[in-house]
């Protein structure tokens, strides 16, 4: 499983240097790793507030699964060259997802060779951060890898506390608490030919994700209680 693994040489012991920063800095209190499959590839779907985002649902997965992990990330914003695309590469595995069709590719061509490879493909099916906290409607893409990959388990992720850590349009991060819960395996269906099914699929995940941050938070710990590895 080395086809997304990043081959750079900083990608042997930065992630978990940098898997180590995140705990320690913004402590994510961590619920429903029970629900996250032990073996296979599976689909994190997950809210999105911040760019913070990735790098906490990263921190909170046990390290046998971020062995396995890639990030779908916006090929307009983290694929131009540079730092960010370095950084997105090397410490998440991160691969490019078209918000349009513009070249007449799939967006979601490695998305699909991912699963299809095993790994454990973090999505935000909003496709976008939200502006004001709250999830915003979902993308139809996530309804087509369902309906590609039968069986695949979906996981309805929710992340709360990643807006304080770095509002959007801040690139500093403050060191504030954060939850993240994942949730129960969802098998929805969707048919590879309908497209309105792709649809109902992402609107199902959606209801999951929102249920998820409907339940009472837990009590935050201690400011002197260990960070959760």
């Amino acid at each position: 499983m080395s086809l997304y693994r990043s081959r750079h040489v900083a990608a042997r012991f930065v992630p978990g240097l940098f898997v180590r920063f995140v705990q320690l800095y913004v402590r994510p209190h961590v619920e429903g790793r029970e629900h996250l499959p032990a073996e296979g590839s599976f689909i994190l779907a997950a809210n999105h507030s911040s760019h913070a985002d990735t790098a906490v649902i990263f921190a909170s997965l046990p390290k046998h699964i971020r062995r396995r992990f890639v990030a779908a990330a916006a090929q307009d914003y983290f694929f131009q060259g540079g730092p960010l695309q370095y950084a997105s590469r090397v410490l998440f595995n991160a691969i490019p997802i078209a918000r349009d069709r513009r070249g007449g590719q799939d967006p979601l061509r490695h998305a699909a060779r991912a699963l299809r490879e095993g790994y454990v493909l973090l999505l935000f099916p909003e496709g976008t951060r939200s502006t004001n906290g709250t999830l915003g409607p979902f993308r139809a893409g996530i309804g087509k890898l369902i309906a590609e990959f039968p069986g695949t388990p979906v996981i309805p992720t929710f992340v709360e506390g990643t807006t304080r850590v770095m509002p959007k349009g801040k690139i500093i991060p403050r060191p504030v608490k954060v939850h993240v819960t994942f949730g129960a395996p969802l098998y929805p269906k969707a048919h590879p030919k309908f497209r309105a099914t792709w649809q109902s699929a992402a609107d199902e995940v959606r209801a999951a994700i929102i249920e998820l941050g409907a339940r009472e938070p837990a009590a935050p710990a201690s400011p002197d209680a260990p960070a959760e590895g």
